[in-house]
């Protein structure tokens, strides 16, 4: 396992602790201009006033000073360049912000007005008339600006002090959590009581209930096994849509790559273990990783590149880097729902040990849920035989509207990929947006080629790919899948 502390980490991690460093010095030296020397010089007369101001910015411009100022806005534009890279990480938002508070705010305010303001001093003499009139002026403008690029550098210190705290991994106890009836977190997921027998065939134990959805969420190729518990004498209340866990519930999902496609009885390589537990202030997201050797897996905070490799139906072996998320990423996207676990998701046929039965019928049969939920939306598999429309619809409602929906990070954006809001009358069609590429629509029915939100599932740069999240890799399935639906609707030309 490669962790990404050993390179991007590191360099991250010292980029944004110079960069702040940086930023707190160049604040501290504004505050002091702030605080005492612009208010003693303004207690002199112009012409003194002047001729000290004149020889302040004269002996300024040493390589200290010029160093740390420059030196920080080059650190911040490296750091923001970084932050756009990876957005997905849980402090690039933080890097972005602070560093754009130093750049705009001091850096842009130091050479729109103080430089100049500093030139058309330096041509006064300081016993003149010019410079008497001048002088009030310019102090009181020279003042307010400075409050200014004083007060930015110093917000970007603060933000930037917070990103550092995240980058450095200093966000609290590993999330280890407590097996069902107990209080007490461990750190090895065989603690969990979750399998039985050998860990890496991942037959789980009574209790934990099997379950599948009808669209998954994407996860660069990775395999998934869904477990779900309920504490005893405790059901799940179902709903139209979301569906109610009781407290002390647990969602189970384990990742996992086979070893040889052409022969599953080598079995699979599980990853990690992603566990929800739902708690009385919510839901808690904690991520178990397994060793290589599949024999056990240890609370981690994640945020690990772990490599994979495996032999495809050709025989040919495939290497890929698949990427384990921060919890804290997790929870983010989560916001407090369990994604998958609703009616649209839940109502299908799935495989039993007596046969193939209904998932919900099977739930209730076995006192999992209070009822059977009204009626509802339901997603087809997108892989599966339903109509060209069901199975893109049903891909961008798993893998997109956890963000673009109600409640979700994009809500703000108005543009929605659920069900609900994919319909021939709802549709995107044409919509303006920032250009991807040249495409500037973001749907153009009929047009596959010249729609931006394809391109964005194209592309593999992290501030641009689509959906976001911890997958690196494009959907290529989906992307021909989605392009194949574009290309059936009604040609309409964008104007």
């Amino acid at each position: 396992m490669r962790s990404r502390t050993t390179n991007t980490r590191l360099m991250t991690l010292l980029m944004t602790l110079l960069v702040a460093l940086g930023c707190g010095l160049i604040a501290g030296v504004f505050f002091g201009f702030s605080s005492f020397v612009l208010p003693a010089l303004a207690r002199l007369g112009p012409a003194h006033g002047v001729r000290v101001m004149q020889s302040i910015n004269r002996v300024v411009l040493n390589r200290s000073f010029l160093g740390v100022l420059l030196g920080t806005a080059l650190g911040c534009a490296g750091l923001a360049l970084s932050a756009l890279r990876s957005w997905s990480e849980p402090a690039a938002w933080l890097r972005l912000a602070g560093s754009g508070l130093y750049l705009g705010g001091t850096i842009l305010v130091t050479g729109l007005y103080h430089v100049p303001r500093n030139h058309a001093l330096a041509r006064l003499s300081a016993d003149s008339a010019e410079a008497e009139r001048f002088w009030p002026d310019y102090l009181a403008g020279w003042s307010l600006w400075n409050h200014v690029r004083g007060a930015a550098a110093f917000a970007a210190a603060a933000v930037l002090t917070v990103a550092l705290l995240l980058v450095s991994g200093c966000r609290g106890p590993l999330r280890a959590i407590a097996p069902p009836g107990s209080v007490t977190p461990v750190e090895r997921l065989s603690q969990l009581g979750i399998f039985e027998g050998e860990p890496a065939k991942l037959v789980p134990r009574p209790g934990f209930v099997a379950y599948e959805v009808n669209a998954a969420l994407y996860a660069d190729g990775a395999r998934k096994r869904r477990l779900v518990y309920v504490p005893p004498g405790s059901r799940i209340q179902t709903r139209v849509d979301r569906w109610q866990l009781p407290v002390g519930s647990y969602l189970v999902k384990t990742f996992s790559f086979p070893r040889d496609v052409r022969d599953p009885a080598r079995g699979e390589r599980p990853i990690e273990t992603r566990i929800l537990l739902r708690t009385v202030d919510g839901l808690t997201a904690s991520t178990y990783v397994w060793n290589e050797a599949g024999s056990d897996a240890t609370a981690s905070r994640g945020d690990l590149d772990v490599p994979v490799s495996w032999r495809d139906e050709r025989g040919q072996r495939r290497e890929q880097v698949f990427h384990v998320p921060d919890s804290s990423q997790c929870v983010a996207c989560h916001a407090g729902r369990a994604l998958g676990f609703r009616s649209r998701q839940l109502d299908r046929a799935s495989e039993y040990s007596d046969g193939t039965h209904d998932q919900i019928a099977h739930f209730a049969r076995i006192g999992l849920i209070d009822r059977p939920p009204p009626a509802h939306l339901r997603l087809s598999d997108p892989a599966g035989q339903a109509p060209l429309a069901a199975r893109a619809r049903s891909y961008l409602d798993a893998n997109c509207s956890h963000c673009h929906g109600e409640g979700g990070s994009a809500e703000g954006t108005e543009l929605f990929w659920d069900l609900e809001h994919t319909t021939d009358q709802e549709l995107p069609s044409c919509r303006p947006t920032r250009a991807i590429d040249g495409r500037d629509r973001v749907l153009v029915p009929g047009r596959p080629e010249q729609s931006e939100f394809l391109a964005r599932m194209r592309s593999t740069q992290a501030w641009v790919q689509m959906p976001r999240g911890p997958s690196k890799l494009p959907d290529q399935a989906a992307i021909l899948l989605l392009s194949a639906w574009v290309a059936a609707l009604p040609t309409r030309r964008c104007e």
